[in-house]
């Protein structure tokens, strides 16, 4: 199996992941209404600048058992997961989602003993069945802005994270308890150490608190997602 536009790193150099393996993708991967896109109405996506520009420039075409043997042959003895798509998504050039990619993530999180998680702005296009057919062992996290979001993609049965700074520690949604990203709040966890975002059925809305180079941007993109929310 191929996987088209991916660049794989074995062992990550980022502070906040930890040196767990990770994948990126070109934001051709990313679904149009994505409230953070750079060429959106407003923009804010983390990934604007030289983490897109590196992942643009150096994505390729790889199969899953050249994935794999990259992953197997760098990973950090003590890696438990693969962080998929630090940028990046799961849409096809055609504008659908790229279930043949999903699967073949999941293929590498079960052959290189990892658990794969990631993320996703393009949620709202599956379907229940859809997020069914979704390998135990990559867990694909709805990415949200909103109540009313987080309400939707639990009903789809996805686990889920939103990015809004203004949701209260420990407030309870769809019968989920918002939870800040602990790599976020404390300095001696990582992706690595932690692994909650690999929890498919966890009781916990994972918060990330707005950040990157355009966070200005990102925090007016969250707050028209919730005026037009209503």
């Amino acid at each position: 199996m191929i996987v088209e536009n991916i660049q794989v790193s074995a062992k990550s150099g980022n502070s906040k992941t930890g040196p767990i393996p990770t994948t990126g993708r070109p934001m051709t991967t990313c679904p149009q209404d994505c409230p953070f896109l750079p060429t959106g109405e407003i923009g804010g996506c983390y990934a604007t600048g030289r983490i897109n520009a590196t992942t643009e420039k150096w994505s390729s075409d790889m199969s899953v058992s050249a994935i794999v043997d990259k992953i197997n042959k760098g990973k950090h003895k003590a890696a438990r997961f693969f962080r998929d798509r630090v940028v990046g998504d799961v849409m096809t050039k055609f504008g659908h989602i790229d279930y043949d990619y999903i699967q073949a993530m999941g293929l590498v999180a079960e052959k290189t003993g990892l658990v794969g998680f990631s993320y996703t702005h393009a949620w709202r296009m599956f379907t229940s069945e859809g997020v069914a057919r979704i390998n135990p062992n990559y867990v694909l996290n709805a990415s949200c802005e909103t109540r009313g979001d987080i309400e939707h993609a639990v009903s789809l049965g996805f686990p889920v994270v939103v990015a809004n700074d203004d949701l209260a520690e420990g407030e309870m949604i769809a019968g989920k308890r918002v939870v800040t990203c602990p790599a976020q709040t404390r300095d001696d966890v990582t992706c690595m150490s932690c692994g909650l975002c690999a929890k498919p059925h966890r009781a916990a809305v994972v918060r990330f608190l707005i950040h990157g180079m355009a966070r200005k941007k990102a925090a007016r993109a969250v707050s028209a997602r919730v005026a037009d929310e209503g």
